[in-house]
């Protein structure tokens, strides 16, 4: 099975490169046998050829070339003609997947969507997921990563979103989105945001959503981050390193989702939204990871269940199920003697449902990830989690308050959006927090 990932404008293209290092830094450092057999941990895209390992598997989308040159650039160095990669981990970027148009959508949803440009850019990126899903031995599963709110991330990632859900016969698609911080990035971002969720929960089968706060929190309590340069004290980058970190966690093949005859199926984000999408309604999930360079999976465990804790926005919310993945030398012995002792924390902290019997999955691997040393260990949860419900009342209602009073209205009216869309989102929004009220009742 494979997944193709699509980065969507500055953010996705960000996220997406700190990733795509993630991936390949560990598949070059990664060489151990496991059960007998060669893991190659990094690949999400199980190609027929094996000279495509020497490409990005990826696709990188933006509506201006500024961001996807830049992140060429840190893979890449032009000689005689030809690209040739800088260092081990760079790999070549196929001709065709790195698409841009050649004007920014000034963080307006509707020049996103419905812009001059917009179709052009939409048949590209179509078409190289096309000649991507060909490269694969199976084509199941599409991972977009972009920002929530961004005229690019959110608006033609939505409508790039909404093309591959009626172009592709897939299995899943998987979305990551950032949500912007809530002192604000723009004035148009509870707009942005409203109309980014009522699409999320249209087309994609999970959404694994991030929020600017929390991250910037969870990067500040890190021992292992450094200080950036912003106010904050932690960078950009730092955080999107945090991102691409989970992600490359929760969708490298782990041992206990590959058989035994050593073949990796790459089954892990088929079943991450088996696992933790108890109802095809209820899909946004809480990710949050903590790595440890000694064994004590407890600690670790203890440490996610509080930085999940603290997305709550003050709210009592509760969990509708759970997968953990948990990596490090020590999976294979001491760990199963306290997976018992951590579903109940889990379960009982982030107070999961009475109706689902089995809200808690564990996926375990030997090789950490994390800051490539072996030494380390780590504890990834991806929780369903109803925090999503102060979220979206927040959203929903400063997004209403503008709408009343017709603010800013105009800008999207003129790029195509009619009233019937905005309606539509509200009401989408509305069954969002209607649908987590009633199952954690």
């Amino acid at each position: 099975m494979a997944t193709v990932p699509i980065y969507v404008g500055q953010c996705g293209n960000q996220i997406g490169y700190q990733f795509d290092v993630e991936r390949f830094e560990n598949q070059l450092s990664t060489s151990e046998t496991t059960r007998g057999r060669k893991i190659t941990h990094s690949s999400i895209t199980r190609s027929k050829k094996a000279s495509d390992t020497n490409y990005r598997d990826s696709i990188m989308i933006d509506t201006e070339s500024k961001v996807i040159n830049k992140v060429a650039k840190l893979h890449l160095t032009k000689s005689s003609g030809k690209l040739r990669a800088r260092n081990p981990v760079a790999q070549v970027i196929r001709e065709g997947n790195a698409i841009s148009g050649k004007r920014g959508r000034g963080n307006n949803w509707a020049l996103g969507y419905e812009g001059v440009g917009t179709e052009s850019v939409l048949e590209k990126a179509l078409e190289s997921v096309r000649r991507q899903a060909e490269r694969c031995d199976m084509f199941n599963n599409i991972l977009l990563i972009s920002s929530l709110c961004g005229g690019t991330g959110g608006g033609l990632g939505s409508r790039i979103l909404e093309s591959l859900r009626g172009e592709f016969r897939l299995e899943h698609i998987i979305s990551c989105v950032v949500a912007p911080f809530l002192t604000g990035d723009t004035p148009l971002q509870h707009y942005n945001a409203l109309l980014s969720l009522a699409s999320l929960q249209k087309f994609s089968d999970a959404v694994l959503l991030f929020k600017n706060d929390m991250v910037s929190s969870h990067c500040h309590t890190s021992s292992s981050v450094e200080q950036g340069t912003d106010h904050t004290g932690i960078s950009y980058t730092h955080m999107n390193r945090y991102i691409a970190s989970c992600l490359a966690e929760i969708t490298t093949p782990t041992d206990t989702l590959t058989p035994s005859s050593g073949f990796g199926c790459n089954l892990e984000l088929s079943e991450l939204v088996r696992s933790v999408c108890p109802q095809p309604s209820l899909k946004f999930l809480t990710t949050n990871q903590a790595t440890r360079a000694i064994d004590d999976v407890k600690a670790l465990c203890n440490s996610v269940i509080g930085l999940t804790k603290k997305e709550s926005m003050s709210t009592k919310c509760h969990s509708l199920s759970n997968v953990a993945v948990i990596r490090g030398p020590s999976t294979s012995n001491s760990v199963y003697t306290t997976l018992p002792a951590m579903e109940q924390r889990i379960k009982k902290d982030l107070r999961a449902v009475s109706w689902n019997p089995f809200p808690v999955d564990y996926w375990l691997s030997s090789e950490c990830l994390a800051k490539g040393k072996s030494g380390n260990h780590s504890f990834t949860l991806v929780t369903n989690y109803s925090n999503i419900i102060p979220y979206a009342e927040h959203v929903w209602v400063k997004a209403k308050q503008m709408y009343t009073e017709k603010a800013y209205i105009h800008w999207y009216y003129k790029h195509g959006l009619c009233q019937d869309y905005f309606e539509e989102a509200f009401s989408t929004v509305e069954d969002i927090i209607h649908g987590y009220t009633d199952a954690v009742k």
